[in-house]
């Protein structure tokens, strides 16, 4: 009998009490479509809670860009990275510091997995992203997909920073 009220309130104790992905508003997506290829990234949305974590990321440093599962860009056609040619797909994502105020969007091929441990090589594309201070906070990550003359920006939005940067779509 004792084992079964435990049981019974480690069940309530799991079904009520919101998890920290439940907390930070779970997944996002962006999506946007351009010359007809429909872009669409999905991602976890950590909050900050009082920290400053993309200041805190030192050189060489390897994010899964969000929460839990690595974050994935799935086109419905092919991408130009810094002149590079990626095939309609999915893709995992990765942001990378590589200086104090630089930072690449690496693409990986390998979807559908758990961002822990970081993809540290492999990549089959890399984007410089410009960083920037923001006057607006945001706590939550917050990435973004617009069409920018007939290419794609990316605004990946935490703190009071953000990161950006432009691709071409074919």
């Amino acid at each position: 009998m004792r084992m079964r009220t435990v049981v019974s309130f480690l069940l309530v104790i799991l079904l009520t009490v919101p998890t920290f992905a439940q907390m930070d508003g779970t997944r996002g997506n962006a999506e946007v479509t351009i010359k007809s290829t429909r872009i669409k990234i999905n991602y976890g949305r950590p909050s900050l809670r009082g920290r400053d974590m993309i200041a805190m990321a030192t050189t060489g440093t390897v994010w899964r860009l969000g929460m839990d599962d690595a974050t994935e860009i799935e086109t419905t056609g092919n991408l130009v990275i810094t002149g590079k040619e990626l095939k309609a797909g999915k893709y995992s994502l990765w942001a990378k510091k590589t200086g104090a105020d630089s930072w690449i969007l690496a693409f990986h091929p390998s979807t559908g997995i758990w961002g822990d441990p970081a993809m540290t090589s492999g990549y089959v594309a890399e984007l410089p992203l410009k960083a920037a201070k923001t006057a607006r906070s945001s706590e939550q990550l917050t990435i973004s997909l617009a069409e920018s003359a007939g290419n794609a920006s990316v605004k990946i939005h935490w703190g009071t920073t953000e990161l950006s940067g432009t691709f071409g779509v074919k």
